[in-house]
Parts: structure tokens; C-alpha cells; sequence
């Protein structure tokens, strides 16, 4: 009986235990969460703290060398040994060398920036489709409580109506039909939610994330979006882009490999210096002292040329890279912009054709409760209704994509955080 008892117990633990605990965040305060605690971004700084590792590296000095010519034998009667150090030394390589390195680490730094700022997209885009697909679910919520009232309503009406059966068997059947596509619209919104908590992926399995806005319905700030006019937008993002920097990046460090691979050519030298002594059984007399010694490469069979011109080619391309992306760029941004301004302006159309469009089916549910219309002109007004909910919230869609669209294009978070642009 204990065991029976302690089982039971684990039994109803176990799921209490695994829940996790649903906390309700405004979308600031979301995309803050992700920055901090987000698994792949905290593997990127990690990263890029090997790139600052690397200028060390690239600054180092050549070690020395410890050689040593001991003579043994009757060679050492008229020969010195020698035992000393020999230390390499690179002409015009090492400082260069670090200035590629640190290149190197900017251009890292920059594209932790820059998927920081794609990162904050993506949560807005998942914080924004869990709005929809609960403003979907609010949507079915509404039409279940209208079949539900019609079922009523059809079941209290006089029975002698030549209608009366048929009305609420469609009533019975619609409010059924509508439980069904309420759980539809219920697991989609769980399932968006899971989505967004799988892109903020903080390691927290006990937590939760969801949206404090309850729907797109609301007064959600997104909706008052403002942009500067589209040549202040494109100056913008030719000026603070993260990929413009990084092309500028990438050609100030081919220039600094093309100047690497002609210092090549500049021979790097080793001195050396150590102790000198000739000593032997048969000599009269032990002499010691010092010696010096130089050395020095000498670029005659491999003169360097083709890394020169590879470096070359490197820096002609890195110049026609940013070229082309500026282009197409600009074309990008123009698209998106004009989607903007347009999908803002069919938002207003919707929303004034969704207030008629909803004051025309209340009129016609009065009209059926007074027996003024029939059943089937209600459900045609309330089918055309959801029709027009459909249609604006996809124009809220394609208005907030749009704008994810142009901050993409930016491709800065600028015009999140600096609103004297505006």
C-alpha cells in the first residue's frame, strides 16, 4: 500500500513538475531576453573572443634558436666550437600581419551585429505571428458564441415556422462545425508560441515566453510606425549598414594583405652570437671568446609575384562586391518601401470596411430575431464578414512585414533606437 501511495504520488508530481511557468512579455522586453540569453548568440561572442585571441597571435616575436658546433677529435686542434643563440627576425611582416588580424576581429565583431540585428527581426516576426494566430483564435472565439447564440435562438423560435427544423439542424450543425475550426485556430496559436520560444532559445526549459498584447486588435504600438522619406531611408542604409561596413571591412583588409604579400619579397635576416672555445688534450693551450653571426633570406627563386597578384584580384572583388550590393540594394529598398506606404493606406481601408462590415451583421442578427430575413442571409452576411476579418488582417501582416522588409534592407536597427531620424 506504501509503494501504491508513493507511486501515485510521483505520478501526479511528474507533470506538475515539467509544466513550465508562462510569463507575459511586451515585445521590447522580449527581444532584450533574446539578446541576453539566446543560446547561438552567446556562442558567437565566444567566438569572436578567438578573433581577439588571433592579434596577439599575429604580433608575436620569432623565438630564438639555440645552436651549438662542437668539434671532437683531432678536427678540434685547429677549429673552434661554438655554442649559442640564433634569433629570426621578420623585416616589415609583423606589424602588417596584426593589422589583418585586427581587421579580422572588426569584421567578426560587425557580423555578431548584424545577426544581432537579424535576431531581433526574427523575434519581432514571431512575436507578431502569435498575435495574428491568437487574433485568428479570437476571431473563431466570437463566431462559436454567434452559432451558439443562433442555436438558441433557432430552438426558442415558434415551431410552427415552415423553417424551424431545418434553421436549427444548420444551427446545430454550424456551431459543431465551429468547435472544430476553434481548435484548429487553438493548436496553430500553441504552436506559434512554441515557435517563438524555440527561436528565443534562453536554455530555460522551465519558462515560457508569450506576447503581453492579447491580439492585433488592440492599440499595439507597431501600428504607428513612422519612416523618414525614402532618400533619408536609402542614406541611411548606405551609411549605417552592417554589410556596407563589412564590405568596407573586407576591402581595407585586402589592401592590407595585397601591402603583406609585397613586404614578402623584403628578406627577413637572423642573428646569432653565442660562445666560442677551441680546447684539446694535445693543444698547448686553451683559447676562448665570442662569436657573431648574420643571415638573411634571399627571394630569387620564388619571387613572390603570384601572391601579389592573387592579393590583387582579392581587392578588385571586394570592390565590385560592395558595388553590386549598394545596387541592388537600393532596388531592394524602393520595393519595399512603396509596399509600406501602400499596405499602411489599405489598413485604413480595412478597418473602416471591417466597422460596416460588422454593423451589417448585427443589423442582420436582429433582423433574424425579429423574423424580418431569412437563416440563410444571415450566414451569408457573417460568412462575408469573416471574409473582410481575413483580408485585414492580412493587410496588418503585409503592413508589418513590410516594415521588417525595410529593416532588413537597412540592414541597422537604427530606426528602432535613434527617433531624431524620423
Amino acid at each position: 500500500m506504501k509503494r501504491f501511495l508513493i507511486i501515485l504520488a510521483l505520478i501526479i508530481i511528474s507533470p506538475l513538475s515539467a509544466r513550465a511557468d508562462i510569463i507575459k512579455v511586451d515585445l521590447d522586453e522580449l527581444i532584450d531576453i533574446g539578446l541576453r540569453e539566446n543560446c547561438e548568440l552567446k556562442i558567437q561572442r565566444l567566438e569572436l573572443e578567438t578573433y581577439r585571441k588571433d592579434i596577439k597571435i599575429a604580433n608575436r616575436l620569432q623565438n630564438p634558436q639555440i645552436q651549438s658546433n662542437v668539434m671532437i677529435g683531432n678536427v678540434a686542434l685547429g677549429n673552434a666550437s661554438q655554442a649559442g643563440l640564433v634569433l629570426p627576425i621578420e623585416v616589415l611582416k609583423r606589424g602588417i600581419r596584426k593589422k589583418i588580424a585586427e581587421e579580422d576581429f572588426t569584421i567578426k565583431e560587425t557580423e555578431l551585429k548584424q545577426a544581432e540585428h537579424n535576431y531581433k527581426l526574427e523575434i519581432m516576426q514571431a512575436y507578431f505571428d502569435v498575435l495574428y494566430a491568437k487574433s485568428v483564435y479570437k476571431i473563431q472565439e466570437e463566431r462559436l458564441k454567434l452559432f451558439k447564440d443562433l442555436v438558441r435562438i433557432t430552438t426558442e423560435r415558434p415551431k410552427i415556422s415552415a423553417y424551424y427544423e431545418i434553421d436549427n439542424l444548420k444551427a446545430d450543425i454550424q456551431y459543431a462545425s465551429q468547435k472544430i475550426e476553434l481548435n484548429i485556430a487553438k493548436a496553430n496559436m500553441l504552436a506559434k508560441q512554441f515557435e517563438l520560444n524555440k527561436i528565443l532559445n534562453t536554455g530555460h526549459d522551465d519558462i515560457m515566453y508569450d506576447t503581453k498584447d492579447p491580439s492585433l486588435f488592440g492599440n499595439w504600438s507597431y501600428w504607428n510606425i513612422k519612416l523618414p522619406e525614402y532618400k533619408t531611408l536609402e542614406n541611411i542604409a548606405l551609411e549605417y549598414s552592417y554589410i556596407i561596413k563589412i564590405s568596407d571591412n573586407n576591402i581595407e583588409k585586402s589592401e592590407l594583405q595585397l601591402t603583406d604579400a609585397k613586404r614578402k619579397r623584403v628578406p627577413d635576416i637572423s642573428i646569432a652570437g653565442g660562445y666560442a672555445w677551441q680546447a684539446h688534450p694535445s693543444a698547448a693551450n686553451n683559447y676562448s671568446g665570442a662569436f657573431a653571426g648574420f643571415g638573411m633570406d634571399v627571394p630569387i627563386l620564388y619571387n613572390y609575384t603570384p601572391d601579389i597578384q592573387k592579393a590583387e584580384i582579392f581587392l578588385e572583388r571586394s570592390k565590385a562586391d560592395k558595388k553590386a550590393y549598394e545596387n541592388r540594394l537600393k532596388y531592394e529598398l524602393k520595393k519595399d518601401y512603396n509596399t509600406f506606404k501602400y499596405s499602411a493606406e489599405n489598413m485604413q481601408y480595412s478597418q473602416k470596411i471591417l466597422d460596416e462590415s460588422a454593423k451589417i451583421v448585427k443589423l442582420s442578427t436582429d433582423a433574424y430575431i425579429k423574423g424580418k430575413n431569412s437563416y440563410t442571409d444571415l450566414i451569408i452576411n457573417e460568412t462575408a464578414h469573416q471574409e473582410i476579418l481575413s483580408r485585414y488582417l492580412n493587410s496588418m501582416s503585409r503592413h508589418f512585414y513590410s516594415y521588417l522588409e525595410i529593416m532588413q534592407d537597412v540592414g541597422h536597427d537604427i530606426l528602432l533606437i535613434d527617433e531624431e531620424l524620423l
